[in-house]
């Protein structure tokens, strides 16, 4: 007769903290919005997924798509992606209060995984954080909820999760990585390759669905992805080796070189920015339009062939450098690098007004572009659209707090270092980590996510902070994790009570 007041005070619990954590999620949302009412949706990445252009995975412009034919306003988009993104963060916080069964700790972790300006800023635009960001939130979920209970089908949510998490963001391909070493780590025998197969399949899926998205909307499976742009990028900063005989790559080297000695004589601790900020002008403002017209092509991606050859050519030529520039973007994203420190941008307006920049001659957008910038234009009235020239990309403020930004270095540091830890801890299997062995696998797993999506994205960007904002579900995840770990192998350390039976 004990039993059932426990019950049922035990699920008047749940569901006091499911409408505390609710409430928590409803004021951090109504705060975003607040924060981002009036904001410009458009960025210049945004027609491009608006009106399905083929560099695109499919899953993005679908959701765009399905907005526009249910409200008949595709602006809309935003707030629907928003709500989309704070329910997917408390399904992620019920998930863990459920796994971890301490209150105070899911209250911390849900404001913590609501924290984040830059996660709310982005979603607030036309452009795939906010999305995936929802997809990783809730394969995070999943994970804590297949390991307190695996429900019926566990592993297949999670595939699935993984496979549209894939078709909207392509770096998010690490979660069906992710997903294969919890299989492996909670699995055995035949169960494994139950479960091994599926993810292939699942992975098969996922890349198949945008050729098959194109031919349906377009008439023709064609693709292209803006990976060959991303390896340029890499490759503008490197010395190439001899000269090449190749005109478009005379041209790319020619608009390279100068602002390669520019950046050369800036101090050390500016390079990263210069870097960022010269990418788009040299690769959108010059090199890109400039081969487009060369070869009479009227839209970006078609160019993706031209770049694709310039590109492996430079990295042939000092493949050291490349490899280079991609582990640092990688090193500077999982520490939270990509943020400037307080002073930073003072003592780069110090340099610029010492050194004037190079400039970079602006060659006009590509006719199919400039039409589809001016056409998403029309659906979000406000500021002048792109392609009229952006503000100075050298204006920069210091707008990260000193706490803020130590704090932010330490999640990201302390989640790669625990998702690394966890990850050898599953392939040793110590004996000390036999009692919290499903917790650790859920962190090795969530390390191989974290880790997965930074290195992807590391092989073709320089390093921005908006890619940060799909592994903050992540960061939070490995938090709660470390927290729960800690706080239990402090209970087991803690003396028995006197009288208490051996």
């Amino acid at each position: 007769m004990d039993g059932l007041p426990e019950r049922e005070g035990g699920r008047a619990e749940q569901r006091n903290m499911l409408l505390f954590l609710s409430a928590i999620t409803v004021a951090g949302l109504a705060a975003a919005w607040w924060s981002s009412w009036g904001s410009y949706p458009l960025r210049s990445d945004s027609p491009s997924y608006l009106y399905w252009d083929p560099s695109r995975s499919a899953g993005y412009p679908a959701f765009l798509s399905l907005v526009r034919l249910l409200t008949g306003h595709v602006g809309l988009a935003v707030p629907v992606q928003m709500v989309l993104l704070a329910g997917s963060l408390l399904a992620l916080g019920w998930s863990f209060y459920r796994f971890s069964q301490r209150p105070i700790l899911a209250v911390l972790l849900q404001i913590l995984l609501l924290a984040s300006p830059e996660m709310w800023k982005i979603s607030a635009l036309i452009m795939t954080e906010a999305l995936a960001t929802a997809c990783v939130a809730l394969w995070c979920a999943q994970l804590l909820r297949t390991l307190k209970a695996p429900p019926p089908g566990g592993a297949w949510v999670l595939i699935a999760i993984a496979a549209v998490g894939t078709i909207v963001r392509p770096p998010l391909a690490a979660l069906f990585v992710a997903t294969a070493v919890f299989a492996l780590a909670t699995q055995a025998g035949t169960g494994r390759g139950r479960t091994l197969a599926p993810i292939v399949a699942g992975f098969l899926v996922a890349w198949m669905a945008t050729p098959a998205a194109m031919y349906l909307i377009h008439g023709s499976a064609v693709t292209t992805s803006p990976f060959a742009r991303g390896i340029l990028q890499h490759s503008l900063f490197c010395e190439p080796g001899l000269a090449s005989r190749d005109p478009d790559a005379q041209l790319v080297e020619q608009s390279a070189a100068p602002v390669r000695r520019y950046i050369a004589s800036a101090p050390a601790e500016l390079a990263p920015v210069l870097r960022r900020i010269y990418s788009g002008e040299l690769r959108y403002g010059l090199i890109i339009p400039a081969l487009g017209r060369r070869h009479h092509l009227p839209t970006e991606w078609q160019t993706d062939a031209v770049i694709a050859r310039v590109a492996s050519e430079r990295v042939r030529q000092n493949p050291l450098c490349y490899a280079a520039s991609v582990i640092a973007a990688d090193v500077r994203m999982a520490t939270h690098g990509t943020a400037g420190s307080p002073g930073g941008a003072m003592r780069l307006r110090q340099f610029l007004a010492q050194h004037p920049p190079i400039p970079v001659q602006s060659v006009p957008m590509l006719p199919d572009d400039r039409r589809d910038s001016l056409r998403a234009a029309t659906e979000f009235p406000g500021p002048p659209p792109f392609p009229v020239p952006p503000a100075n990309p050298f204006q920069l403020s210091d707008k990260s707090p000193l706490l803020a930004l130590v704090a932010a270095r330490a999640l990201f540091g302390g989640a790669a270092i625990l998702g690394l830890l966890a990850l050898v801890a599953v392939l040793i299997k110590p004996l000390m980590i036999r009692k919290s062995w499903g917790t650790i696998a859920a962190a090795a797993a969530a390390g191989a996510a974290f880790h997965g999506i930074l290195g992807i994205t590391a092989i073709v960007e320089l390093g921005l902070t908006r890619y940060l904002v799909p592994v903050w579900p992540i960061v939070g995840t490995l938090a709660g994790l470390g927290s729960v770990l800690l706080l239990n192998a402090l209970a087991q350390r803690e003396p028995a009570p006197a009288g208490s039976a051996a």
